[in-house]
């Protein structure tokens, strides 16, 4: 396997190709590189368009008993016992390897050339295995198509990113123009190795530093910041909030669905606590998009631009409480909850039905899962 800590994971496609036209540079990961990639940088989402098979993709080399002589060679089809024929064949086999090593790295390489022979000087037989040539399944295109590939790829990354950085504009009521071009300059246009380790520096949540899992997570983090605390980035408030008249709209389980996924906070629990915070039709999360009684820096009711923005900072502060108690947020048991209510709704201030209600919607939710987040329903399957 490859050293992947070296892998720009940006340059990997859907299919698991990477490519790099600066060197330039083409190859095709294996499953195992994949599986390895995923783990390191917990992304399900690289080369997602890959089918991984149990077992690794066989490279076939051809052997000493696999040469072109008197219709010996080991094809469908019986090579012709003429010179010519074999001229052509061996000047092909020399191109291929001589163009392997303009295209390839000689550490990534999936073509070698070990002995630099002359084969100026050829027999009626030419063996393979004394130039070391590797031939895999399938085989690299024309520069061109590579370049056309390596475009496409990286436009189509490009874009998926832009419209996932407008959406949390839009979530957050910050102006996209300049978010993006702030983002394009604290991350050298989403190539810093920082960034895609899933760090920025100056990006804070609940006091903390953020060290996110995917891009996704920390580009919301980041935006989050920069409303919130536009210096830690070296910005100012000038042009940057915005009001769009972006709805969340009232399909609430697909927003906590959304953050779930992003934050991996458990989506049951997230539904339980504002049931029994606020619930979905109170004064609180109708007019000022509070889920759960979530208070500001000044103990205020704390007021979000939008629905989503409301869930996502549940979700942060959920997070925040499994930190302080040193649990895994994948434990949702009652000795953990109970720990949680300690910190956000101590029995001090009188809240002593918090964790008992809470514990009931949690199993209303555990046991209508796959109704309320995965079927689509008119209501959304809010009441109950």
């Amino acid at each position: 396997m490859r050293n992947m800590k070296n892998i720009d994971i940006r340059r990997v496609n859907a299919r698991g190709r990477y490519i790099d036209l600066n060197i330039p540079l083409m190859f095709d990961l294996t499953d195992e590189e994949i599986l390895y990639l995923r783990k390191m940088y917990n992304n399900p989402k690289i080369a997602k368009d890959r089918v991984i098979k149990k077992q690794e993709q066989r490279v076939y080399k051809l052997t000493k008993e696999q040469t072109y002589n008197s219709g010996k060679h080991r094809t469908k089809g019986k090579v012709k016992n003429n010179m010519g024929a074999k001229v052509i064949i061996g000047g092909l086999v020399v191109s291929l390897a001589l163009s392997s090593m303009f295209y390839l790295r000689e550490d990534s390489a999936l073509y070698t050339l070990a002995d630099s022979k002359s084969v100026s000087n050829y027999s009626d037989t030419i063996d393979l295995e004394d130039f070391n040539i590797e031939i895999p399944i399938g085989h690299l295109s024309d520069l061109d198509d590579v370049g056309q590939e390596a475009n496409k790829a990286l436009n189509e990354e490009e874009e998926e990113r832009k419209l996932l950085i407008k959406d949390i504009c839009n979530i957050y009521q910050v102006n996209y123009d300049v978010v993006y071009n702030k983002l394009v300059e604290i991350t050298n246009n989403f190539t810093d190795s920082k960034y895609l380790n899933g760090y920025i520096e100056g990006v804070t949540c609940k006091g903390d530093v953020v060290y996110a899992n995917s891009e996704e997570e920390l580009l919301i983090y980041t935006i989050r910041c920069m409303k919130q605390l536009p210096g830690n980035l070296g910005m100012n408030s000038d042009n940057l909030y915005i009001n769009n008249g972006y709805s969340s709209g009232d399909n609430y389980f697909e927003q906590i669905n959304k953050v779930s996924k992003i934050l991996g906070v458990n989506r049951c629990l997230l539904y339980a606590i504002v049931q029994s915070e606020s619930g979905f039709n109170s004064e609180m999360f109708n007019s000022i998009n509070n889920p759960a009684g979530l208070k500001n820096s000044y103990g205020e009711w704390w007021s979000f631009s939008t629905k989503e923005e409301g869930f996502f900072e549940l979700g942060m502060e959920v997070l925040k409480y499994y930190r302080i108690i040193g649990k895994d947020p994948s434990q949702i048991d009652y000795d953990t909850l109970a720990q949680i209510r300690d910190i956000h709704a101590p029995l001090s201030d009188g809240n002593d039905y918090w964790l008992p209600n809470v514990v009931e919607c949690l199993n209303y939710a555990q046991m209508n899962e796959a109704e309320m987040f995965e079927n689509k329903t008119e209501n959304n399957g809010l009441s109950y």
